[in-house]
């Protein structure tokens, strides 16, 4: 009768022992491609790059320079978008997804002759010309390449905070990335979505 106290209290020791599961300010966190409850970790996931880039363009459309004056739609193009968190991060699982909502809209082409995302294609295509194995009806022309009306740019940050415990700790995540037009100059747009993750600060590795 005597073990009873003795292992009610390992029981209590071990569930003591158990990791705060990490928990995400982003709505979707939870959501999984297999139907199945996903894993939610500190670092940046598939669904946190979902939701930022859904939200992100969804403010865009929602303003008043989503619609290309005149008409037609918006040339863009991508420019840098700087990693300030601890982890590495792969930027382009964020713009891609923008760009593929953005261009859903048919307001918006996205530029591969400037910006980061330029290719050697357009400016060796010109090239061409001077072989003799081309002809010449096929080759690209001077004169033709569309210049981008905006850019796209931003950057994620990271902050994290740990409580006076020392048991939990907190990552707050930045999302910020603006438009700027090209003639003017000016930024005439700018979305700013954080995401916050809230867990256990034992046993933590990064």
């Amino acid at each position: 009768m005597k073990k009873l106290p003795l292992v009610a209290a390992m029981v209590l020791a071990l569930a003591g022992c158990q990791t705060i599961p990490v928990v995400s300010s982003n709505p979707n966190a939870e959501f999984s491609r297999t139907g199945k409850p996903g894993m939610v970790s500190f670092g940046l996931q598939s669904t946190d790059f979902e939701y930022a880039a859904k939200k992100a363009v969804q403010e865009f459309l929602e303003s008043p320079y989503a619609q290309k004056p005149g008409g037609g739609r918006w040339v863009v193009q991508m420019g840098e978008v700087i990693n300030d968190t601890t982890f590495r991060i792969d930027t382009a699982s964020m713009t891609s997804r923008m760009k593929r909502n953005m261009t859903k809209t048919r307001q918006f082409i996205f530029t591969g002759a400037t910006g980061t995302e330029r290719t050697r294609f357009v400016q060796d295509s010109r090239q061409l010309s001077k072989s003799k194995m081309f002809k010449k009806s096929t080759v690209a022309r001077n004169g033709t390449v569309i210049a981008p009306d905006l850019e796209m740019l931003g950057t994620i940050r990271q902050r994290t905070l740990v409580d006076g415990s020392g048991k939990q700790q907190q990552l707050e995540y930045e999302f910020d990335f603006r438009v700027v037009e090209r003639d003017t100059g000016l930024e005439i747009f700018q979305s700013f979505i954080p995401i916050e993750k809230l867990g256990s600060n034992q046993n933590f590795v990064w």
